[in-house]
């Protein structure tokens, strides 16, 4: 078998389906990056991205269902994994699988050697973790070398397999592995970047580590606020425990407001799309300042660890907890977890 050519940065640039979430740019350049696109195609794809990014949610699925029918492939495939993305905001069961295994089904045809393939396959990951524990959708041996894509993806890929780890409970690897891409990055890839933060926030949050987990999460924060980039915090909101809170409501109340109307939305829509899936219970019938309590009770936080990290009394933890209790017709900590992921 004769070696794969190596593929330069134009080359690459052509093969990678998603323009702007594995764009290199500056923070506060997204919109001149997505302007500055070589062609029409890469051009309609970024700014489809930056639209959802921003929570434009609606206009960006229309943007990219008029790129679905494009002759150029990567097109078509950044049109299908988008779509799939916007309908799990917008609770569209459907129009999410039927896009995602349209696009299993464009993988499939590619050769197995061929450079696109191999990237699919990491959105096609990507996808499958925002979904989380869907039986119709497995997570693969992580098989793919992630050091042989080109740069531009790499964060991405390592994000790919550290949420994935993370959702299992492997907490230092996940750590380890993103901390290190955002290492061998390198440059300037905004949007991985802010994924990669928010992840290992989570991660140290989960390990009582709440220094490192603000960091990071200011980190991110710092890399998403020029070019309004809100919608990773509302998809990572889940995970964010009342870090969102703690560090956004009283200092950037605009941007916090806007991030919770679109993390409720998204919470509520994903609830959909994972109870219609998996046939869990998960609820969506808590406040956020509810669902914040009732994660931090779910791992294992006492009444005054809450009241502490949130702000608040130890009587309102205790309230919230009945409220919590009464709504999901439970009656202790540990039938949260049936509730609440």
């Amino acid at each position: 078998m004769e070696p794969n050519p190596v593929i330069g940065p134009d080359a690459a640039a052509k093969l990678n389906p998603l323009v702007l979430t594995t764009g290199h740019f500056s923070p506060g350049e997204a919109a001149s990056f997505c302007a500055g696109q070589p062609d029409e195609i890469r051009r309609r794809i970024g700014e489809a991205e930056l639209l959802y990014y921003r929570g434009e949610i609606r206009e960006a699925s229309e943007r990219f269902q008029a790129l679905s029918d494009s002759e150029d492939f990567s097109g078509s495939i950044a049109s299908l994994l988008c779509r799939s993305i916007c309908a799990l905001a917008d609770g569209n069961v459907h129009t999410l699988l039927d896009n995602y295994r349209s696009v299993k089904l464009l993988r499939g045809i590619l050769p197995q050697d061929d450079p696109l393939r191999s990237m699919t396959e990491y959105y096609l990951l990507y996808v499958n973790i925002l979904i989380h524990n869907v039986p119709d959708i497995h997570f693969p041996q992580f098989g793919i070398d992630a050091f042989s894509v080109p740069d531009a993806l790499k964060p991405m890929a390592f994000y790919a397999y550290a949420h994935y780890l993370m959702e299992i409970g492997d907490i230092g690897r996940a750590i380890g592995m993103a901390e290190g891409a955002l290492i061998l990055s390198g440059r300037d890839y905004p949007i991985a970047e802010i994924d990669l933060c928010l992840l290992i926030s989570t991660g140290y949050m989960l390990r009582a580590a709440w220094d490192k987990a603000e960091y990071y999460f200011r980190h991110a924060w710092e890399k998403a606020k020029p070019d309004g980039l809100l919608m990773p915090f509302a998809e990572h909101r889940r995970m964010l425990f009342g870090m969102l809170e703690k560090c956004l409501r009283y200092e950037e109340p605009t941007a916090y407001k806007r991030i919770q109307e679109l993390a409720v939305s998204y919470h509520k829509h994903w609830v959909f799309v994972h109870n219609e899936l998996t046939g869990d219970t998960i609820t969506d019938s808590l406040t956020s300042i509810e669902y914040n309590v009732a994660k931090l009770a779910k791992n294992g936080m006492a009444n005054q660890e809450i009241a502490d990290f949130l702000g608040i009394t130890v009587n309102s933890v205790r309230a919230h907890l009945r409220h919590i209790f009464n709504k999901l017709g439970i009656e202790s900590r540990k039938e949260l977890s049936f509730h609440v992921i």
